[in-house]
């Protein structure tokens, strides 16, 4: 009879854990960024402590491991965090997720400049959509993101896709993010912007994304003309991204 007692409470404390209300200061495309320290200072421990419940079917039992396991297997992530509460400003968006739906496009808008126009590329799907599984979303892939599946016919959303998709992009592809990660998301594609393309070449390079770098005072620039990022922090995310100069008139 006590031991059934000790068994009700572990269960109890269990159920407890998974049921602390969870205040995310991030969207849930922290999921694969890599960086513990985003994560503590972004998620905070209530989040971070559900989430490891959740994950210890896994043999998840740490913060690192956490991590790793979710850039890693971005798609097994709705599992771990089933049954999570959210609250906050970004608690809809987390909810959305964990019903399966996510947002397509780039999370930050960059600042553009004179840049070529290839409306032979078209990559408009932000790494983030990797959190629902391929096979899943497929057609939206096809729809958005038809340069990349060229090279990448199927996207491995279950495990490792970094190291997958860095293995088969080709060398021509990677290099424009060579003048700068802006200059990259300012080539225009059929009269639209590649942010989305700047954000695969900066999370292929840095296994981060930019929007989430930027707010922890992380963002890497590529070439000089990226530093304008960290110097107009004010323009990042969901609000337009400014036109320098250079571009003035032709941003839209």
């Amino acid at each position: 009879m006590q031991e059934l007692f000790y068994a009700d409470a572990r269960y109890l404390r269990l159920c407890n854990r998974r049921l602390m209300m969870c205040r995310p200061d991030v969207d849930p495309s922290i999921l694969i960024h890599q960086d513990p320290q985003a994560w503590e200072e972004l998620l905070g421990w209530s989040c971070i402590e559900a989430f490891l419940e959740g994950a210890k079917f896994v043999g998840v039992d740490n913060l690192d491991a956490l991590v790793e396991y979710s850039v890693s297997s971005p798609s097994a992530m709705r599992l771990v965090l089933a049954g999570t509460k959210f609250s906050g400003q970004h608690r809809q968006e987390w909810e959305d997720y964990l019903r399966g739906k996510l947002e397509m496009g780039a999370r930050m808008k960059f600042p553009k400049v004179e840049a070529a126009r290839r409306d032979d590329l078209w990559i408009q799907i932000s790494p983030a959509y990797m959190l629902l599984p391929f096979d899943e979303t497929k057609r939206r892939w096809q729809r958005v993101a038809y340069t990349l599946l060229k090279y990448v016919p199927d996207i491995p959303t279950h495990y490792k896709p970094r190291e997958f998709i860095s293995a088969l992009l080709p060398p021509e592809l990677r290099a424009l993010s060579a003048r700068g990660y802006v200059w990259a998301a300012s080539i225009k594609s059929r009269d639209r912007y590649n942010d989305a393309l700047a954000e695969w070449l900066y999370w292929l390079d840095h296994a981060r994304l930019p929007h989430i770098d930027v707010k922890m005072d992380k963002f890497e620039p590529r070439t000089p003309i990226d530093s304008f990022v960290l110097s107009r922090r004010r323009f990042v995310g969901k609000i337009g991204a400014p036109t320098l100069p250079t571009n003035q008139g032709q941003h839209g």
